[in-house]
């Protein structure tokens, strides 16, 4: 009799474990299709590679070794990692988080080929489709403590250091097309730098903050069509624990083979960023109570043959900070 009535409590239960069970059991079929999704999804970014994704049920994950990421055109873009940790949620395909060691972040266009390495990184990738249906880059966020290159003008300096250099990048699409006598050209893209104790050669660690607005009538997915109309808008300061030491603002037009550089700096250390852009070792120098404006041109790539005009006639008589610690020296 004990047994029957032990039997009769069991069912009940099981039938109220069922949906739980069903449901258990269709999530991970779901789940095991979003990880196969995934799979190929990786398998696309990296030819060669076999991802395997684990990480039921929360996350899909997967780890990769010896990873190697180019394009190849007339801007060629490339990234090694020695190893990569990939994850992204199971209802967020278009959201990849990224960690990896061992890192090379490099690129090659006409005028620049910028070189960043760094032991450690982490990385974030959005995508997004427009109303057509392409597939365009809503984000990407990366950080690099420790990183270390170059900017790659000509014979590759100057080289830095960062404790810590951020990159984040995204791609615009315009709100509507342009007035036929608008002479501004719509955004197309758009990188925002960041970096703490930045080095610049033997310089003094300072902070820098940059951004760059991508301008043109045609995407830039293609260097040589975007090229025809294509500038981009530069906005860069420097600052020490003191206060601001520079600001520049300057676009980016591509001129043949490389990129012309023309705009201003503003500055309370003229003779420093002089003769920064000339690889020399300044003189000392106290900062200006007011700052003056310098314009700057260059044809990149270019090495040190970088114009600065505009240099006051009574700059050794204008009124010093005394009380401020001197210059840094910026290269």
């Amino acid at each position: 009799m004990t047994e029957k009535i032990a039997g009769g409590r069991r069912w009940p239960l099981l039938l109220a474990l069922l949906p739980l069970i069903l449901g258990l059991a269709v999530y991970g079929q779901l789940w095991r299709g979003w990880a196969a999704q995934f799979e190929t999804t990786l398998a696309g970014w990296f030819p060669g590679q076999a991802p395997i994704v684990s990480g039921f049920p929360y996350r899909l994950e997967t780890e990769l070794a010896g990873v190697s990421l180019a394009h190849d055109g007339e801007v060629d873009v490339r990234m090694t990692a020695e190893r990569l940790r990939l994850n992204r949620g199971p209802w967020r395909p278009e959201l990849t988080v990224a960690q990896g060691e061992g890192l090379v972040l490099a690129a090659a266009l006409p005028g620049l080929s910028p070189r960043i390495t760094a032991p450690a990184g982490t990385a974030s990738l959005k995508l997004s489709r427009d109303p057509r249906g392409q597939t365009r880059l809503a984000r990407l966020s990366i950080v690099l403590p420790g990183a270390s290159g170059s900017v790659g003008l000509a014979s590759e300096g100057p080289s830095f250091q960062a404790d810590n250099l951020e990159l984040h990048a995204r791609e615009i699409e315009p709100a509507g097309t342009p007035a036929a006598n608008d002479p501004s050209l719509p955004p197309r893209g758009q990188l925002v730098i960041g970096a703490q104790g930045l080095r610049i050669g033997a310089g003094a660690a300072i902070s820098l903050a940059g951004e760059a607005n991508v301008r043109g009538a045609a995407p830039l997915r293609a260097w040589r069509a975007w090229a025809g109309t294509g500038s981009v808008d530069l906005a860069i300061s420097g600052r020490d624990a003191t206060g601001e030491l520079f600001a520049l603002a300057a676009s980016l037009v591509p001129v043949g083979s490389g990129l012309r550089l023309a705009g201003t700096v503003r500055t309370v250390c003229p003779i420093s960023v002089q003769a920064a852009l000339a690889g020399i070792v300044p003189p000392a120098e106290q900062r200006l109570r007011a700052p003056v404006q310098l314009a700057i041109e260059s044809l990149l790539p270019a090495g040190d043959a970088v114009a600065l005009r505009g240099m006051p006639a009574d700059l050794a008589t204008r009124p010093r900070r005394g009380q401020l610690p001197a210059c840094p020296r910026l290269r």
